[in-house]
């Protein structure tokens, strides 16, 4: 929460690293201003990697949209460094290298987090799972035609092709990566259609979820009631006895375990203070 509010706070003084090349910014403030968001944001992903850090994971296809949201931020923000140097700005400044690392942060990051919450939360909105296989396709075929689409373009920007050209000369040696991208892109295009008739045939065929946590680890309360919920959302008051009280309802016998463990934690504190007041 921290992180995300220190975002907040830093991204309205950062609005000039668009403008370097204009000659009419105090360069040293909003160059450091723009370095220092990337501490609160190195603290979120540390905070995802460290979430994921032993844990037993299972690539479902919430986790797979997941791990590529990831994957594409930590490109969109390595690159958000780069850009907040104005030695490095001037050269790649309204260059594809910009149009590339504008679309890793804003389409990229965006899009891989809709599609986890769209296959994670779907069961609970419809009552039906999406289909796993469809599922992966829209995301290989996605990741792979996002990547391709955008990542040449860092080099393109690099090597001096300006953004906003219609066209350009063979002999300014743009064509190999531009048809990379092009191609990409068609593909990148297509990879919705998956998700689309996974859709419909999700509502047409799909069968019902007869349990409330399909996926068998949600935490929070709305994998303690139906899927769909009704309209009341609870038939009876669910028990909420720490911050993951659905996993609680599902899991007792590990929600006893860590119940025992802070109890024997609480007693030794207990224990701890009384020898000191000693």
């Amino acid at each position: 929460i921290g992180a995300t509010i220190a975002i907040a706070g830093l991204s309205v003084t950062v609005w000039a690293h668009h403008m370097y090349v204009t000659g009419g910014v105090l360069l040293p403030f909003f160059s450091f201003m723009t370095f220092l968001i990337a501490v609160p944001t190195g603290v979120k992903f540390f905070n995802w990697i460290g979430t994921m850090w032993k844990g037993s994971l299972s690539f479902e296809t919430p986790m797979l949209w997941a791990t590529g949201f990831l994957i594409t931020f930590t490109f969109g923000g390595l690159t958000g460094v780069i850009l907040a140097s104005p030695p490095m700005d001037f050269h790649v400044s309204d260059s594809y290298f910009v149009v590339a690392h504008f679309h890793y942060v804003v389409f990229g990051t965006v899009v891989f987090a809709m599609f986890s919450g769209f296959h994670f939360w779907w069961p609970k909105w419809t009552g039906k799972m999406l289909d796993e296989r469809l599922g992966k396709i829209t995301f290989w075929t996605l990741f792979i035609g996002f990547h391709g689409t955008f990542l040449v373009q860092h080099w393109l920007g690099a090597e001096g092709m300006p953004r906003r050209y219609a066209d350009y000369l063979a002999a300014d040696g743009f064509t190999a990566l531009n048809t990379i991208s092009t191609i990409s892109s068609f593909l990148l295009g297509m990879s919705i259609l998956p998700f689309f008739y996974n859709v419909w045939k999700t509502a047409k065929y799909g069968k019902p979820v007869e349990v409330d946590d399909p996926w068998g680890y949600g935490r929070s309360l709305e994998w303690a009631t139906s899927c769909p919920p009704p309209r009341h959302n609870f038939i009876t008051m669910p028990r909420i006895r720490s911050e993951s009280p659905a996993f609680d309802l599902h899991h007792p016998e590990i929600a006893a375990l860590d119940q025992l463990e802070n109890v024997g934690h609480g007693e030794k504190t207990l224990a701890g203070g009384k020898e000191a007041g000693k």
